[in-house]
């Protein structure tokens, strides 16, 4: 990475369903080691408040393994996401209160609208970064609203095409869906990211987005449409990138306006990863690097999820070569260079 650029190390997905070990913790400090901001997104409600929703699955793990996410080297746990609200209010908020009595800055969700999608603003050496946590998962009654508590909202409105046709032909066909952006809340979040951008020097929206594997028909895209007009739009309003979660696999990256975007940084931490076998291995972590006036450097650390899916360093190299297969649509390289792994647009011709 260039020296004196404000740098941000972020990782995917962590399902925490015990403490973790402290040989597992002091390997994970070592993988974010020399970041000005280290970021992750947390699946689990850290607490024993709150009665369960009924959805397919409600998370929770141990309040104190709040301290062990600190002790691993995060910053920020980006909250906005379709398990915050697992255990209602309530546990999302002794979540955030977990997080901040350890040292950790929770973001995206708080108890209104306004505090679920303020920014949160760090210094680094003489320049501010700031970071915003927004989700497009959202059971019910898990979007914050101007006087009850919730997480970051951004609404995808969704109708099925069917082709009558390809039905008698072919019964059982999946239907087309189609997907758009609430326009009041895409218009709200550019508007958030415009505010920030007057608060820092360096500004990098978080979302939870996207369809993983086993609600993914393989006739549909794995980056939706709407995935890429909201992170175009994020851009457009002064996002220097943005960060994807949630499919618990590896997505693309690609890059736009010379800013990437990652579309999902996969599984970094998964307890329990056998009961969940569609789920990905490869993982990482990504770096990305800002000086002023210049786009963002990106790179990679590539690893890979043990059986007790915990991050490993993967030598096989099948992270990398995933990532790069996946990238290359967006005309995006990952290319070694000096014992790193360096992301970069493709030259053009």
């Amino acid at each position: 990475m260039t020296e004196n650029a404000v740098t941000i190390a972020a990782v995917g997905d962590f399902m925490l369903d015990r403490r973790p070990k402290s040989g597992d913790i002091d390997a994970v400090r070592a993988f974010l080691a020399g970041s000005d901001v280290t970021i992750a997104n947390v699946d689990t409600v850290l607490s024993d408040r709150g009665t369960p929703v009924p959805k397919w699955a409600n998370l929770r793990g141990p309040r104190e393994a709040a301290a062990d996410l600190r002790a691993m080297g995060f910053d920020l746990i980006a909250m906005a996401n379709n398990h915050a609200m697992d255990f209602r209010a309530e546990g999302m908020l002794d979540t955030r209160r977990a997080y901040a009595e350890a040292g950790l800055i929770g973001v995206g969700a708080g108890e209104n609208l306004a505090a679920a999608t303020a920014p949160v603003v760090i210094p680094a050496g003489d320049r501010r970064i700031a970071i915003l946590a927004m989700s497009c998962t959202l059971p019910f009654e898990s979007a914050a609203g101007p006087a009850s508590p919730g997480i970051a909202p951004v609404h995808v409105r969704q109708s099925f095409v069917i082709d009558e046709s390809l039905m008698t032909e072919q019964p059982g066909t999946v239907p087309e869906v189609k997907c758009w952006l609430d326009e009041q809340d895409l218009a709200r979040v550019r508007q958030d990211v415009i505010d920030a951008r007057a608060k820092a020097d360096v500004v990098v929206p978080v979302v939870h987005w996207g369809v993983p594997s086993p609600w993914r028909a393989p006739c549909h895209p794995m980056v939706q449409d709407y995935q890429r007009v909201l992170g175009h739009a994020l851009i457009d309003a002064g996002a220097d990138a943005v960060l994807g979660n949630h499919a618990h696999e590896l997505h693309a990256i690609e890059f736009y306006r010379d800013k990437p975007i990652a579309y999902c940084l996969g599984n970094f931490w998964i307890d329990g990863l056998g009961l969940y076998p569609w789920m990905g291995r490869e993982s990482l972590v990504l770096r990305l690097a800002f000086r002023a006036g210049a786009a963002p450097e990106v790179e990679l650390v590539p690893l890979f999820l043990d059986d007790d899916g915990i991050p490993r360093p993967d030598p096989a190299r099948r992270t990398v070569e995933l990532l790069t297969r996946l990238s290359a649509e967006f005309g995006v390289v990952i290319a070694p260079a000096d014992g790193r792994f360096v992301v970069h647009p493709r030259p053009p011709g």
